[in-house]
């Protein structure tokens, strides 16, 4: 029960963050709703409402889901992102809604991103988050956060 809690709460946040409108927030699988996202693409004013939500620049954003900044400011805004770029931006509104939610604060969170870490060989979190398995790295540190187990 927890957990389907946990994962409505995060579809909100997705669909939110995203301004998405066609996000199913009932019960079932998050991943076939979001795979749903993705097969028709997300608009440019995903990406400007996650810089408005999570406080990162344009510029980082662009670094992260793997498109310039100046392909970003020339998509019109009917026009869809690629699935790639759709994806990691999803991936990115799940983990930064896992981290609020680990740190209860999503200023706590942005500073924890940005310093160094010694569990993830003294990188940045956010410095990691340009790959798949750097997603996974970060938010594998923040389950051990949230379940007490530093390393």
């Amino acid at each position: 029960m927890v957990e389907t809690i946990n994962y409505k709460k995060e579809r909100e946040t997705v669909a939110k963050w995203l301004e998405l409108k066609t996000l199913s927030l009932k019960k079932g699988n998050s991943s076939f709703a979001y795979l749903k996202v993705l097969q028709e693409g997300l608009h440019r004013n995903s990406v400007n409402s996650f810089i408005k939500h999570s406080t990162l620049s344009r510029k980082q954003v662009a670094k992260l889901i793997h498109v310039s900044e100046r392909t970003l400011q020339r998509y019109s805004p009917d026009k869809t992102m690629d699935i790639n770029s759709s994806e990691r931006l999803i991936e990115l509104t799940r983990l930064f809604h896992k981290g609020i939610n680990v740190f209860n604060d999503k200023e706590k969170f942005i500073t924890w991103l940005n310093r160094p870490n010694k569990s993830l060989a003294n990188s940045k979190p956010i410095d990691l988050m340009e790959t798949s398995l750097g997603i996974d790295l970060v938010l594998d540190e923040l389950l051990r956060i949230e379940h007490g187990v530093f390393s």
